[in-house]
């Protein structure tokens, strides 16, 4: 029979490890009389029928002895997983009971969920269909919730009966060794099966799998599997950033005995270069250098002072991708996802750490200023092939969005697992800078993100030529255009962002906020992140949840863009 809802709701491990007790004591009490059968023995000069039956027999007991201890040991063994097993159910059931009462849900005894919160009136249809998608993604959540805690709890009751069943008609045999022999294949035969994480799995579905997992289920998954989570968007930050710099490790040292193998596979035994043999591996030996030049700045950043998590890593790609935090996103009340753009690699991402650490210094400063003693977690996210200037030419060419439009869904689902890891969703920032703002806007056309408010800058397009295709709240989007940045004004994908109805301007020139403190303007391209800078300011502001305290304004001009400068212009010609 099928479980159900209510009955994994009474769950408890207890009296698996009464029975975990019992079975270990009868285990060591068997495993105790192994020198005494090892030392057991019939008299040499005993001879005849008496003899061979005494032998034989003395055999028998002993290969029963060597079952029945295998037998047990399989018992304990299982009995042990089972009991871990339903403490990850019954912490499941937890979560998701408190999960429901957070987000105003019911759960009926079969499992039903049922939306009990208030009619949703924002005052505009934009923002209440944003609020009713939350509140559905919530739904869905919870049903998620209830899935995976069912799913888990029939693995381990099929996983236990199976090897009940093996133990009572007899099917776990030792063959040579003593006692302790046996008790190691009784072992073995015990032991349970870790439930993999669903297939085709949503980030809310990765969270409920994950949620089913007991403290000690977690640590051997991010020992012997890492690659289960590394990359797995609804796994929270903490265990995501553990499995990811162990797969790191075994990288590094892959990569550097490859190259190695490579570079003496160059020169034959004479001393002389092989044409032949470089031929068929230097696009291999080419790969290896841009990993080692990865992970060479991947452990440089880990390695300096304050909190990094690496949430992301992927080798699988043509180029390296990867996603570090600054600070703990499982625990910070603000986050902030940066997405960077043409030319970015995982290589050069130390610059782009090192700008988001400046932000979330910024950020949290200002709410202190602000009486906030509210944390901020900053992300670079690099988990797309941004173009380069050597793909100009190719599918991921910089003046094609097929590299923002499969990025952007990427990016979509990073935001929804931030959130579906935790009980309770951050405030959370989407930051965007040139074709990285394409692949956000982009991100943000789709349901269910969560994301409170975007932040774009020196933007070709955001994929739409209208605001209200972003899944955010109305009002809720940015824009920063630095004088001489020629992308700004590109529209290569969509409308320039500057004409857009709604978009809200941020000043990028010299300017003063309310509190009388200067800061500095940026010019061109490259510089909107610049610490001490306007727009920089402006951004801690948004990312600490104060928007309003963001500097408002547009830096354009006769001779920097004279276009915009016209207010009489209209917008769709800006």
């Amino acid at each position: 029979m099928a479980l159900t809802w209510g009955n994994i709701k009474q769950w408890s491990p207890a009296t698996l490890d009464t029975a975990e007790t019992t079975l270990r004591e009868a285990r060591r009490s068997m495993l105790d009389l192994a020198d005494e059968l090892e030392t057991m023995g019939l008299p040499k000069q005993w001879h005849g029928d008496a003899s061979q039956a005494s032998r034989t027999r003395l055999t028998n007991v002993t290969q029963d002895l060597k079952d029945l201890v295998a037998e047990v040991s399989a018992a304990y063994t299982a009995v042990c997983d089972a009991a871990d097993g339903v403490r990850g159910v019954e912490q499941a059931v937890d979560a998701a009971q408190e999960f429901a009462t957070l987000h105003q849900l019911s759960i009926s005894a079969d499992g039903t969920v049922s939306d009990m919160g208030p009619d949703i009136d924002t005052g505009n249809d934009h923002d209440n269909q944003v609020a009713l998608d939350e509140r559905q993604g919530w739904v869905t959540e919870c049903v998620d919730r209830i899935e995976q805690a069912l799913r888990k709890a029939t693995d381990v009751d099929t996983d236990l009966g199976d090897v009940l069943e093996k133990i009572e008609l007899n099917r776990i045999h030792v063959g040579a060794g003593g006692l302790a022999t046996a008790s190691k294949l009784g072992e073995v035969e015990g032991d349970l099966t870790l439930l993999k994480p669903p297939e085709g799995a949503t980030p809310s579905d990765s969270a409920a799998w994950w949620a089913t997992m007991s403290p000690d289920e977690r640590k051997e998954i991010i020992a012997n599997h890492p690659g289960w989570i590394g990359n797995r968007d609804g796994v929270d930050a903490t265990s995501r950033d553990l499995a990811n710099r162990n797969i790191l490790s075994s990288r590094r040292d892959h990569v550097n005995t490859r190259i190695s193998e490579i570079e003496k596979g160059f020169y034959l035994a004479d001393g002389s270069f092989d044409p032949v043999y470089y031929g068929a591996h230097i696009d291999e030996y080419n790969e290896l250098r841009e990993e080692k030049g990865a992970i060479g700045t991947l452990d440089g950043i880990l390695a300096k002072p304050g909190q990094h998590q690496l949430l992301g890593l992927d080798f699988s790609t043509p180029r390296t991708q990867a996603i570090i935090a600054n600070g703990n996103v499982d625990t910070a009340d603000h986050v902030a996802v940066f997405t960077p753009g043409l030319t970015s690699t995982v290589e050069g991402i130390d610059g782009y750490n090192s700008n988001m650490a400046e932000l979330r210094t910024r950020s949290e400063e200002e709410l202190f200023r602000n009486g906030d003693n509210g944390t901020v977690a900053t992300v670079t996210w690099l988990d797309y092939q941004a173009p380069q200037w050597g793909t100009t030419f190719a599918g991921d060419s910089v003046a094609l969005s097929g590299s923002a439009e499969d990025g952007g869904e990427d990016l979509a689902d990073y935001f929804r697992g931030i959130n579906a890891s935790r009980l309770n969703d951050p405030d959370l920032t989407s930051l965007a800078h040139s074709y990285g703002s394409t692949t956000a806007g982009y991100g943000l056309q789709h349901e269910g993100t969560g994301v409170d408010r975007a932040v774009f800058f020196g933007s070709p397009g955001l994929g739409t030529s209208d605001l209200n295709d972003l899944q955010i709240p109305e009002g809720s989007a940015y824009y920063a255009e630095a004088k001489w940045d020629g992308v700004g004004d590109l529209a290569r994908f969509g409308s320039d962002p500057t004409g857009l109805d709604g978009m809200q301007h941020l000043q990028t020139g010299e300017a003063t906020s309310a509190d009388g403190r200067s800061w500095e303007g940026v010019s061109g391209h490259s510089s909107y992140l610049q610490d001490g800078s306007t727009s920089q300011y402006s951004m801690a502001q948004i990312v600490g949840g104060n928007p309003q305290g963001a500097i408002e304004g547009q830096n354009v001009g006769w001779f920097t863009d004279p276009i915009k400068s016209q207010p009489w212009i209209p917008g769709w010609l800006k």
